[in-house]
């Protein structure tokens, strides 16, 4: 089967577009921090960048690449890496823009006129989507901070994992109309999520093709069980975008009361079944700044454990709720535990070559 789908968007929800706001906090906004915890389901991978200067070096001396460490030398997901998580999230439920949206591949491949214009790029300060108001955005004509920012998150205990040679993580396929296009090839087909596997596929060497370029890699990820503390802080959030935020990082969950359990995927080597993991909210403190040297709690509520999940819920209960097509593929795609015994893997040339016109739901 084929290791990701993709979320259909409904086109005829609006993109809603107003200015950005100030990030002066005594407003009517939502401000404060949360903290977490993300635990990997699966073997997990996010590369140490000095490696990643020296991949070539380090793979003709077979030494894999490492994880992600910071100046104390403890493992990390770096904050940046957890706002692009979250925020390709938002732009799917919002709908929000399709911020990094290019639409142009190779071999001539340009699906740029397919995405509709009410999708593409926000580009004035005036007209941001929520993605961008609630991250932010750079271009060249603008410049805006986000409204959320997440701090590294940090595994002081990380569970070993042996170095595992990928295999092929191939690019995307995207003359292959038929999987990226709608039926009617008027619109791209959705936005791109990989399955949860139950198991990791791997290979017992370096590959390489004919001309010696290397083709898969040599990593060294952390094992099952390896927990990150994560903390993050928000200003000025208005409360019809604070839903989609919670539910973006909270997703659904069985022992929180929840019909089902959805678990986020990030990272290297998602196709391979690596980079399954839960993230949970233990504690969030909301700030009121007008209120800091007025009333008796300081303008400051905080919820843990159960009080915790009972805002939450209350908050995010619309998106429990609904059942339109993108939380429909999100749910099926994202489903936890993994469909037991499917192995996930891309066809090969041939079967492109001889089904041009199969769509990706009939895959083998």
């Amino acid at each position: 089967m084929n290791p990701y789908d993709f979320v259909r968007i409904d086109w005829t929800k609006e993109v809603q577009r107003r200015p950005a706001v100030s990030h002066d906090r005594f407003t009517e906004g939502l401000c404060g921090h949360m903290e977490g915890t993300i635990t990997t389901l699966t073997p997990f991978f996010i590369p140490h960048t000095e490696d990643l200067k020296h991949k070539d070096t380090r793979l003709r001396s077979n030494y894999p690449i490492t994880f992600a460490r910071n100046t104390s030398g403890q493992y990390i997901l770096p904050g940046s890496s957890l706002k692009g998580l979250f925020r390709s999230l938002v732009e799917t439920l919002g709908p929000g823009c399709w911020w990094l949206y290019d639409g142009r591949y190779r071999d001539n491949v340009d699906y740029t006129d397919e995405l509709p214009r009410a999708f593409k790029q926000c580009a004035q300060a005036d007209s941001l989507c929520i993605a961008c108001r609630l991250f932010g955005l750079i271009n060249s004509n603008t410049l805006r901070l986000g409204q959320v920012g997440f701090e590294d998150a940090v595994c002081d205990a990380p569970i070993p994992y042996h170095p595992i040679y990928t295999p092929i993580l191939d690019t995307p396929k995207p003359r292959h109309r038929a999987w990226y296009l709608e039926a009617s090839g008027d619109r791209v087909a959705g936005r791109k999520f990989f399955f949860h596997a139950d198991k990791i596929r791997t290979e017992g060497q370096l590959k390489a093709s004919k001309q010696g370029e290397v083709l898969n890699q040599y990593i060294h990820p952390i094992g099952k069980g390896s927990m990150f503390t994560f903390s993050a802080h928000f200003n000025n959030i208005k409360p019809d975008e604070w839903p989609t935020l919670l539910y973006a990082l909270t997703l659904e969950r069985k022992d929180w009361g929840h019909g089902r359990d959805v678990r986020h995927k990030m990272g290297y080597a998602k196709p391979a079944g690596l980079g399954s993991i839960e993230v949970q909210l233990t504690k969030l403190t909301l700030v009121d700044y007008r209120q800091r040297y007025t009333a008796s709690d300081r303008g400051t509520k905080v919820y843990e454990a159960h009080h915790l999940r009972d805002y939450i819920n209350n908050q995010i209960q619309p998106l429990l709720n609904a059942n339109t097509i993108t939380l429909q593929d999100l749910r099926r795609i994202w489903s936890w535990p993994p469909a037991p015994g499917v192995a996930y893997r891309y066809p090969d040339r041939n079967w492109f070559n001889t089904n041009p016109n199969t769509p990706i739901s009939h895959t083998p």
